[in-house]
């Protein structure tokens, strides 16, 4: 799933890789996936954005985002971006960006997608992207502890700590995926309730969300994930679904794997009580 850390690395590849290339076609199977979500008509696309420009990349936190001279091409969730030179064109696509110099950019679908396009000047009211557009992310240099803890209220004391860092888009970029290094960083069991961690943990889990992260990015995404050229990230996880069944790697108990919140956590019961 892309978080953090994989719209980072993307957004610099697609950088380097598609950046002033022209659009010559616009494809895809649009209605093979029922978890492919589209923002627009998909049928409308090639319409669209043949014959324009990729003008820019620009980083987001969930989401992998092109500009397309007047339009904005979206990506998040689920969504696999492959970029491909001299190859024959997929067989299976969600949605496929083909350029004049015969290399192409194919996207396919891991469990759910959503793909949007939008006229830039317009914008977009998709209420997650606006949440996007008007949040400050971890990274901003305003996202100070003093902001962190201000996160926490009435309503957020009552959750876990999974909860409190990977749902409602509270902390940009983060997800199920990488709070699990996140939380085994600051020794907090993501079932935790907030309103029991005191200010010094407090600070070692903002500690830990931020340099985590930029470990992440440094990296180049996730070992659980993959880049546009099909490799994986250079992010080695600690608590992961590659990781799980090997012992802790600083006590070396074994790991607990459980289901919650809807995903996989991964949590060692000695460090994480």
């Amino acid at each position: 799933m892309i978080e953090l850390p994989e719209a980072f690395s993307i957004a610099a590849d697609l950088r380097k890789t598609i950046l002033n290339k022209k659009i010559i076609h616009v494809g895809g199977h649009f209605t093979d996936h029922k978890f492919t979500f589209y923002m627009g008509d998909p049928n409308q696309y090639n319409q669209l954005l043949t014959n324009k420009m990729v003008t820019n990349i620009v980083e987001r936190y969930f989401y992998v985002e092109i500009q397309i001279e007047d339009y904005t091409l979206w990506f998040r969730d689920g969504a696999n971006l492959r970029y491909c030179q001299n190859q024959p064109l997929p067989k299976k696509s969600k949605l496929l960006l083909v350029f004049d110099d015969g290399s192409y950019l194919n996207m396919t679908t891991s469990m759910y997608a959503a793909i949007g396009s939008f006229k830039t000047a317009a914008g977009c009211d998709h209420p997650y992207y606006q949440t996007e557009l008007h949040t400050i992310g971890p990274l901003h240099p305003d996202f100070t502890y003093a902001h962190f803890k201000n996160l926490l209220n009435e309503q957020t004391l009552k959750l876990s700590a999974k909860a409190f860092l990977a749902t409602d888009q509270r902390i940009l970029g983060v997800g199920n995926g990488s709070v699990q290094d996140i939380l085994f960083h600051a020794r907090l069991h993501p079932k935790r309730k907030m309103i029991t961690v005191n200010e010094n943990e407090l600070k070692c889990l903002y500690e830990s969300l931020i340099t985590t992260l930029k470990a992440m990015i440094a990296a180049h995404g996730r070992d659980t994930e993959k880049d546009i050229f099909n490799r994986s990230g250079g992010y080695r996880t600690l608590l992961s679904k590659n990781t799980y069944k090997s012992p802790c790697p600083v006590c070396h108990h074994p790991l607990c794997k459980e289901q919650y919140l809807g995903g996989s956590i991964y949590y060692c019961p000695h460090c994480q009580k």
